[in-house]
């Protein structure tokens, strides 16, 4: 065996009315700017909510396209180039 010591995992908390397993649910907001945590019991079906807490900012996983900044100009398209555009074009003004 190696001498590290293996981390002692956390106690998992408990239901108060039956005591099955407690697991985290989802984050409500609790107002001013706070959100607070709901578990939900997996064996009675109580839920319970923690203690309200600020909301803390996550930076943004991805950039939506439909959400693009205005400065930035119209999305690139690789699939048509300049040439095909203006052949479109010339094609939809001849049949109008």
């Amino acid at each position: 065996m190696s001498g590290e010591a293996q981390p002692v995992p956390r106690p998992r908390r408990r239901c108060a009315k039956c005591g099955g397993e407690v697991r985290f649910s989802h984050r409500e907001y609790a107002g001013r700017g706070t959100s607070a945590a709901v578990l939900r019991c997996a064996a009675c079906g109580d839920v319970i909510r923690d203690a309200a807490r600020e909301t803390v900012k996550t930076p943004q996983r991805h950039t939506s396209k439909r959400h693009r900044d205005l400065d930035q100009g119209p999305p690139a398209n690789p699939v048509i180039d300049p040439e095909l555009a203006a052949r479109l074009l010339e094609s939809t003004r001849d049949s109008g």
